[in-house]
């Protein structure tokens, strides 16, 4: 059974839904514990919505990344938008809190969300080729 989980899901499924876990797991956080650093760092963002709000923003983007994990490549894209969105806002909310002053150690933070952004892009553009088909395009019929 995980050996049919695997050839479906692939190292694409698997980042999409790993990461969808994550993201559902830290917006709760966001949204269950007090986090005076982190709101100070998201200041810019904050304006916008609040940090529940930012939260139920993760929760979102991490239900579409697991939603979309088994889905074949070019149908998973907002899995991927889900994947890179969070992110890559909070990343520019802690360059913006560090070159405004707002919180100026800030910076540190971004090479974590960096690091998470170039590693999904570079899963989705060296998996992105390949198609996951289904068992009866691939000639299984013996219930496999």
């Amino acid at each position: 059974m995980r050996a049919a989980l695997w050839r479906h899901l692939q190292w694409r499924g698997l980042t999409l839904a790993g990461l969808g876990i994550l993201w559902i797991v830290f917006g709760i956080g966001l949204i269950v514990t007090d986090r005076p650093a982190l709101v100070a760092a998201t200041a810019p963002i904050l304006r916008v919505m609040c940090l529940e709000a930012w939260g139920g923003v993760w929760i979102a983007c991490g239900v579409v990344g697991v939603a979309t994990a088994a889905l074949r490549p070019g149908r998973d894209l907002a899995g991927f938008a889900g994947a890179v969105g969070p992110p890559l806002i909070w990343g520019l909310a802690y360059i913006a809190a560090a070159v405004t002053g707002a919180y100026e150690v800030a910076w540190a933070s971004v090479p974590l969300y960096a690091a998470i952004l170039l590693m999904v892009v570079v899963i989705a553009v060296l998996t992105g080729g390949r198609t996951r088909g289904c068992a009866a395009c691939e000639g299984v019929t013996d219930g496999r």
